[in-house]
């Protein structure tokens, strides 16, 4: 008796383990958890611009305009078709039957709604509305019509429309601001489920999802971890399943884990050196372009590249992408040549060498600025780095304001925007932007007309003069187009854009 009750217990302890390891094989092939940098703090989208909240963004809305994850051309997606009417004038039709997840149509008005009303409105408070500051007004139509007047001829509405999500305007002002902030309500992929600032953000799969077979995982889960060590922990653990930049000496690790794997994409973001051309935040001799020039002589950035970074960015001679319109890629940028950068420091009349420093917010670029400061001090340049890694919107403050003395270590992903428009004027035109440190008329002015005309010849010819001029003015030092590496649990089929978008909804397990 008692070995058969034995034997019993026996199978049935053996049954409950097969069942929980069969169960959580299932959940796991259900699921799907994604380590995140930073935390999300708003999802109200417009409200905060970080690249994290842009990544949820695209699983709960859908842009009016889809990028392919390969080739970064745009497509249709809620805007069905557009034509332009005249230079100022864009009309669009939407995809007819399109539900937000709480049943309510998506009409023309959502996406006045949303342009005017949120996006716009001075006392909304939008983070990303210089973003859409060329946008006059929306008109509707008829339900599925709307046009989008722009205050000037505009050649940049349809790469602004791919990061542009409709709100629903019932919900929106049923629930009130605050409760917009830490909840969501689109027409994507996945559907809100629960938000706590600090630790994760959970969705769960839209069964409604207008495109059929999307999501193909039930369950998505972002978690914040900002430590990468600990990211990395949990993806070894299982705790996660995808962890975003990873360093490149971490692949290793990454490599001989027989569960993982590292999927590799160059993306749009670029990595520079942005110089006090103007002696915005204090004199120095940064305001010689003979100096400016002297530091692409005296950095063998090629070597810097293979040992630092292990060969996993791409150098780059351009102060843009070269995967963006308008890019020149004709142009080769200064040799180098530690000779030349002495040669050059003497006629400027730093023979003796100076002191500059230097501000960096990333831990990887923080190395390779390490690397490069070797370099300049065997030309007399002594680089003193200051480094905001952990701090970064304080060292963003700190630019806008005027006052980052000396070199800005920065990257800069253009917002998604494949083209020269998204990262020039930005950085070289001082009349429209806070983060200039260039004093330049002439090239404020060719970056200005190819913001405001349509055709595209033109303003090739004007990117063209405007790179030209910001590389023999040596107003940047470019480093390299950024790969997104990620970690990723072998037995998930898993795309990554080249808009460093990654595309979750078509995620899926394999055996």
């Amino acid at each position: 008796m008692r070995k058969t009750s034995f034997l019993i217990l026996f199978v049935l302890i053996v049954c409950v383990f097969c069942f929980a390891n069969f169960s959580l094989v299932w959940a796991k092939k259900d699921s799907l958890i994604m380590g995140l940098e930073n935390a999300v703090k708003d999802l109200d989208y417009y409200r905060d611009g970080t690249r994290v909240n842009l990544i949820t963004a695209y699983q709960i809305y859908d842009p009016l305009v889809k990028r392919d994850p390969n080739t970064g051309v745009l497509h249709p997606n809620l805007a069905l078709s557009w034509k332009t009417i005249n230079d100022t004038t864009w009309e669009f039709k939407l995809r007819p039957g399109i539900k937000f997840h709480n049943g309510n149509p998506l009409t023309a008005e959502c996406i006045r709604y949303t342009m005017d009303d949120r996006i716009l409105l001075p006392e909304k408070k939008a983070h990303l509305r210089p973003q859409f500051n060329w946008v006059e007004k929306v008109e509707v139509i008829d339900d599925l019509t709307f046009r989008i007047l722009t205050k000037k001829p505009y050649p940049l509405v349809l790469e602004k429309l791919s990061s542009f999500f409709p709100y629903d305007p019932i919900w929106c002002e049923k629930m009130g601001d605050q409760y917009v902030s830490t909840h969501a309500m689109g027409t994507g992929p996945y559907k809100f489920v629960e938000f706590d600032r600090d630790n994760h953000l959970v969705l769960v799969a839209n069964e409604n999802y207008w495109q059929k077979g999307l999501p193909k995982i039930k369950n998505l889960t972002f978690r914040f971890i900002p430590e990468l060590s600990t990211r990395l922990a949990e993806l070894l653990s299982g705790g996660v399943d995808v962890i975003r930049k990873v360093k490149p000496d971490q692949i290793a690790i990454i490599d001989k884990n027989p569960n993982l794997k590292l999927v590799e994409v160059p993306i749009l973001r670029v990595f520079y050196w942005q110089f006090d051309a103007s002696g915005r935040a204090s004199k120095s001799p940064l305001m010689d372009a003979q100096v400016r020039r002297a530091f692409w002589h005296a950095i063998d950035r090629e070597t810097i590249i293979k040992t630092v970074l292990d060969g996993r960015v791409d150098l780059l001679n351009i102060p843009m992408n070269p995967k963006q319109f308008g890019a020149d890629l004709s142009i080769q940028g200064w040799k180098y040549d530690p000779k030349l950068a002495k040669d050059t420091l003497e006629a400027a009349g730093y023979g003796q060498g100076f002191t500059v420093e230097c501000s960096v917010y990333d831990g990887t670029f923080l190395s390779v600025c390490e690397a490069a400061a070797g370099y300049l001090q065997k030309v007399g340049i002594n680089l003193k780095i200051k480094s905001y890694v952990g701090n970064v919107g304080q060292m963003v403050k700190i630019h806008k304001a005027g006052k980052l003395e000396g070199i800005y270590a920065g990257s800069f992903g253009s917002y998604n925007v494949f083209d020269a428009d998204a990262i020039l004027p930005w950085h070289f035109n001082s009349e429209v932007s806070q983060t200039a440190y260039v004093k330049d008329t002439e090239l404020a002015g060719w970056l200005t007309e190819a913001r405001s005309i349509l055709d595209p010849a033109r303003r090739i010819e004007l990117y063209a003069k405007a790179q030209k001029r910001i590389v023999e003015k040596a107003y940047w030092l470019p480093w390299y187009i950024n790969h997104d590496l990620q970690g990723v649990n072998k037995k998930l089929k898993y795309v990554v854009g080249v808009d460093e978008v990654p595309r979750l909804e078509q995620a899926e397990w394999t055996d």
